[in-house]
């Protein structure tokens, strides 16, 4: 019955037939269309976060390196500070970047102790410090007010900071108000990254993210408490560079934006090879050179030495290290640091709430390992091991 209706309907209605091909042929044409539509829409993101057109990405790194500084003007400017060493910081009592720096709980007192322990009992003279855009965007005004206590305290024990803007670590996204607690025995168990993930999908939300980076530089821009700009922590912490790399360099683009900024700017290489997307990319536009590094000396020589040949002539500073189980300590790291002028910024000052004394992965209530991940002291201020307090001090003072 099928076929013979069909061929009932070929034979007396070949207008309808013809109109139904018409319409087919529409459709067709249009979802090519749309589909073609898509595809250039796509066709910029996969040709730089993914590498699909080596050309391109070669290109827009080639025209964001012309902003960064000149290797003479990198170098006059290295030349002209102390040996940086220092450490990652965030105060014993708070669990994350918004704990710190959250009005409520903005430990004032805490941070004076322990700054005052990080310079007059290690010679520390510089801290690198996680900002977060949620305290920004929540009233910028009383969010600098307490930048500028933090900046204060600093300055009164010889310490300059290392504003870190934004952040791809850990928790994916972040929200103002009580933090949760941290998880017994879990390694930075709260740590917040920034945004976090729904403003890096949200592409609507980055003129805001441009506008608390253009700001933050503006505003101190000559400030010699400020010692230099880290733009982005290891945007490919989160595993999706080929998301995370359209914002970063609209980040790099608002921060260049910024007119007379007299501290150089960077982005820490986190991971090798060097001949990935990010890592060329990060490499194009640091004015000075920054990475991290938790491995043995050996590790370290051998990614100085990586550097040195892709960026001669630029500063080169270890912006995180310290990681005692790997064979990262105090005693291997510190001197070859010192003697190759390299900036060393290790991970942690003072075990707290972050927990980052406990190695990474540790399971929930995992007993306090004998030798800690990260950290130099206990809230109380005992030294975690006395040996090490008097050779990293030692090691300051003979530069000095």
């Amino acid at each position: 019955m099928a076929f013979r209706t069909s061929e009932l309907f070929d034979r007396h209605m070949p207008s309808v037939t013809l109109k139904v091909n018409a319409i087919r042929w529409v459709a067709v044409l249009l979802g090519s269309v749309f589909l073609l539509v898509l595809i250039l829409l796509r066709q910029p993101d996969q040709s730089v976060d993914g590498d699909v057109n080596t050309e391109l990405t070669n290109q827009l790194n080639e025209e964001a390196s012309r902003t960064r500084w000149s290797i003479p003007r990198a170098q006059t400017w290295y030349s002209s500070q102390p040996w940086l060493v220092g450490a990652n910081y965030l105060p014993s009592t708070s669990v994350n970047v918004l704990e710190m720096w959250q009005e409520d709980t903005f430990d004032v007192k805490t941070i004076q102790q322990e700054l005052e322990r990080a310079h007059q009992r290690l010679g520390m003279n510089v801290l690198r410090v996680f900002l977060h855009f949620l305290i920004w965007a929540e009233n910028a005004d009383k969010f600098y007010q307490r930048f500028e206590t933090f900046l204060g305290i600093a300055k009164k024990n010889n310490i300059r900071i290392v504003p870190v803007l934004f952040d791809e670590c850990w928790n994916a996204e972040s929200k103002l108000g009580k933090q949760p607690e941290p998880i017994p025995g879990v390694h930075n168990s709260q740590w917040v990254r920034c945004p976090g993930q729904a403003m890096l999908l949200n592409r609507t939300s980055w003129p805001l993210l441009a506008q608390y980076t253009i700001e933050t530089i503006h505003r101190y821009r000559s400030d010699e408490r400020i010692v230099f700009w880290d733009l982005y922590n290891e945007p490919e912490c989160s595993k999706q560079v080929k998301i995370v790399l359209p914002l970063l360099r609209y980040i790099y683009g608002s921060a260049r934006s910024v007119k007379d900024v007299q501290q150089p700017m960077t982005i820490g290489i986190a991971k090798w090879p060097l001949t990935s997307p990010l890592a060329t990319f990060e490499l194009a536009v640091s004015d000075i050179i920054s990475f991290h590094s938790y491995g043995s000396l050996t590790n370290i020589v051998s990614n100085v030495t990586d550097l040195r040949l892709i960026q001669a002539g630029r500063p080169i500073l270890c912006t995180e290290w310290l990681a005692r189980p790997f064979g990262s300590t105090i005693f291997t790291h510190l001197d070859y640091f010192q003697y190759e002028k390299i900036g060393a910024i290790q991970w942690g000052l003072v075990a707290g709430r972050s927990q980052t004394y406990y190695p990474w992965k540790s399971p929930r209530d995992a007993p306090v390992p004998r030798l800690w991940f990260h950290d130099l002291f206990y809230p109380n201020g005992t030294a975690f091991n006395p040996f090490e307090e008097k050779f990293f001090f030692d090691i300051v003072k003979r530069q000095s």
